[in-house]
This record gives C-alpha cells, structure tokens and sequence, in this order.
C-alpha cells in the first residue's frame, strides 16, 4: 500500500493537535487529500500511466482518522486490474520501473510538488476555525 500521512507539513505542538475538535481536525485532512488525490491522478496521466484507466481510477482515500501524533488520512490504490494484480502493485512498478520500463514516479512527484499547497489548504481550514473562535 502507498499512503500519504497529512498534518507533516504544519508545525504545531502536541497540545494544539489536541485542542483541535475531531471535526476540524477531519476537515484539515479532507483538505490536504483534495489536494494530493488529483494531484496524483494528474501526474499519472502525465508520466503516461493511463493506458486503461484502471490504476489512475483506483486511487482513493480512506476516512480521516485521529492518532496520537494528530491524524492521518491515506491515499492508496484500491482493488485490481482485469488481470488480478492489485492496482498497488501495477503504481508500484511504475514508480519504481522495472527492466526495460524507467520509472514514472507519479505518487512521489504529485505528493512532493504539492505537499506546500495541502499544508495551506489544512492551514486555511485551521485559520477559519480559529477566526470562528475569534482567536
């Protein structure tokens, strides 16, 4: 499975995570994934990884989920091919290439180019919040 976890990009204390309602907290990540997801489905389509579809399409996110160190929210790829190989495994070669085919890093391209934009789009729902709470 390849994920991406959200919240890395914001610099914030344990306690302030905590202090975060679980509904704000579910928000920052949808964000940060509204970002990453297309970003990821774009980069593919770019590197040529659209052949049938069926790998781009897969790309899905679970639910936003808190842990100890904040929340996470994964972006994987979900279910197989017609040829019974999980979608995970066709983004696996083509991130990583295999002999004679180079690698088309498309998840860790789309999730790095775009890592700034998801922590501002998590920032900007956290500043809403705050400025609801007129902190």
């Amino acid at each position: 499975m390849i994920s991406t976890e959200g919240l890395s990009g914001l610099i914030m204390s344990m306690e302030e995570l905590q202090d975060i309602p679980d509904s704000v907290l579910k928000d920052m990540l949808e964000a940060q994934a509204d970002v990453i997801e297309p970003a990821q489905k774009r980069k593919g389509r770019d590197y040529g990884v659209h052949r049938t579809g069926v790998t781009l399409g897969s790309i899905k996110r679970d639910k936003p989920r808190r842990t100890k160190d904040g929340g996470v929210i994964s972006i994987s790829l979900q279910g197989r091919n017609a040829r019974g190989n999980t979608n995970a495994e066709v983004a696996f070669i083509n991130e990583f290439g295999k002999r004679g085919q180079p690698p088309r890093p498309f998840i860790r391209d789309a999730t790095e180019e775009n890592a700034d934009k998801a922590s501002d789009a998590a920032a900007n729902v956290y500043g809403d919040w705050l400025d609801s709470k007129k902190l």
